[in-house]
């Protein structure tokens, strides 16, 4: 047990943490618990972005910083990355773990930290037992994935989200899995041909699937079925596209104004097709929002 009258020292982890999966929240609660243990401060030190993402982030930082502050964390710290991406392990280990007053260090078995990733856990080991700060390295959490049991991680989430997995994709996050973003004015389309949208962009660098979903949205803690395409849209762009992400309503008509929309994919339908005919893309959308009642009258 730590001395309770020390009363500026940390329980902390270190880490990117995209997803908050159930491998980082048995980390953090952890984390948590230790320092209600011995009366200590609760520390989580992450960071803005990283060197180099494939297929982009699960969720922006913003949404990243509220899951966190959900475990009873005392201070989270955002690192800027870029402003240390060249230092040496000793350099980042004095500067955020020495001088942070962290006593009790607890980190994945998967940990690295410094220039290049050049530090491990044998190397933080040699720094802790040097300077005297408790170090407790945590195994992996594992997952079966199609009748295979792999460890938790957020690049196994981003490849099942690509997939369209959205089943284990909310099983590894040990949440439900939403995608959402500021409403924007599209060029009014769906409500002319009789399919109104709400649209909204997605926010940069997030990993957001290709497609159109079935699905269910929600407004203001109001939840409908509901039909998106997220893609570029082009039927109706011919070019400059951007990626766009629209919501139908199913059976719904929204007289309010809507200015924040959370979407929840749950099946893919099909592949965003270019359509010869602004008609012929309507029949479409309609067979996709008859197959989507179907789909809901049977599993709800």
């Amino acid at each position: 047990m730590i001395d309770k009258k020390i009363k500026s020292l940390y329980v902390a982890t270190i880490g990117f943490f995209d997803g908050v999966h159930v491998g980082h929240q048995k980390l953090i609660s952890l984390v948590s618990k230790t320092a209600e243990l011995n009366n200590l401060k609760s520390l989580v030190l992450t960071f803005d972005t990283v060197a180099k993402i494939k297929n982009n982030l699960i969720y922006p930082l913003e949404g990243k910083i509220k899951i966190l502050r959900s475990f009873n964390i005392d201070e989270i710290r955002v690192l800027n990355f870029n402003s240390i991406r060249n230092f040496t392990p000793e350099e980042f280990f004095k500067k955020f773990i020495l001088k942070s007053k962290i006593s009790i260090l607890i980190v994945g078995e998967d940990f690295r930290f410094g220039k290049d990733a050049l530090g491990n856990i044998k190397k933080l080991k040699v720094l802790s037992k040097t300077y005297n700060i408790c170090l407790f390295v945590i195994s992996d959490v594992f997952a079966e994935i199609n009748n295979i049991r792999k460890p938790v991680s957020s690049s196994l989430i981003r490849e099942n989200i690509l997939k369209c997995n959205f089943k284990e994709v909310e099983a590894l996050l040990g949440r439900e899995f939403w995608l959402g973003g500021i409403v924007v004015a599209g060029k009014g389309l769906g409500k002319k041909i009789g399919i109104p949208t709400i649209n909204f962009a997605p926010g940069k660098d997030l990993l957001i699937p290709h497609g159109v979903f079935l699905g269910i949205s929600e407004i203001d803690n109001e939840k409908f079925y509901s039909v998106a395409n997220f893609g570029f849209t082009p039927t109706v762009e011919k070019e400059n596209r951007n990626f766009i992400c629209e919501v139908h309503i199913i059976d719904k008509v929204i007289n309010k104004k809507v200015n924040y929309i959370k979407f929840r994919p749950i099946k893919k339908i099909r592949n965003e097709k270019k359509f010869s005919s602004v008609d012929n893309m309507r029949k479409q959308i309609i067979k996709d929002i008859e197959y989507s009642r179907r789909f809901f009258h049977h599993k709800f």
